[in-house]
């Protein structure tokens, strides 16, 4: 209702969808946030957001040796300084909001990911944060060299999904001999090239 079918489409036009379990992004993010609770006195809030976060993380840890074992590597890790992350950008950790954390995700996907070749921003019409975080998309791009398409939902109708068509069937650099999947790459497109 809300993404037309995002994932399905994305998947029947020969992309791979990456998503993020919201107990990761919690790590990604929180930091940042309990630091500005500190920082404007509101220990409180601080200290019971820094128990939540640490309980979360020893349940994942728990529930994480089960799915080791069939995914086969480590658990995901996000404790870079935010602070660095966001400098890249000019932004100051100061600026939470959605927008900070979008940058905070997009550097930690690509770090778990390095051949993630798309950023998908889905968004509903007039959204403030997605507005910045269209505006920062050059940066980005530059930045991680993966570039970012926002799609807009504005309950009119159409498919709005049609956007990112020829980011997946034409991915930028994709087929650089430099590119980490560039061999894998290189067949996936025969295989399609040959149906």
């Amino acid at each position: 209702m809300f993404n037309p079918g995002l994932i399905h489409f994305i998947e029947e036009n020969g992309g791979e969808v990456n998503t993020t379990p919201y107990s990761n992004y919690l790590k990604m993010i929180s930091n940042p946030y309990v630091r500005k609770r500190l920082i404007e006195g509101h220990y409180l809030s601080a200290f019971s957001s820094q128990a939540l976060l640490s309980t979360l993380k020893l349940k994942k840890i728990i529930y994480y040796r089960y799915f080791e074992r069939i995914l086969k590597e480590p658990m995901p890790e996000c404790d870079e300084s935010a602070e660095d992350i966001l400098s890249q950008y000019d932004v100051r950790i100061e600026n939470t909001g959605e927008s900070m954390d979008n940058l905070l995700k997009i550097y930690y996907i690509k770090q778990h990911y390095p051949d993630v070749s798309l950023f998908v921003q889905a968004s509903p019409a007039f959204c403030c944060p997605a507005l910045i975080t269209e505006a920062m998309a050059r940066e980005i791009e530059q930045t991680t060299g993966t570039p970012v398409v926002s799609i807009t939902y504005d309950g009119t109708g159409g498919n709005k999904n049609d956007l990112i068509l020829p980011y997946l069937k034409y991915p930028r650099g994709c087929l650089r001999k430099d590119h980490p999947n560039f061999y894998g790459n290189l067949r996936r497109r025969r295989l399609r090239m040959d149906r």
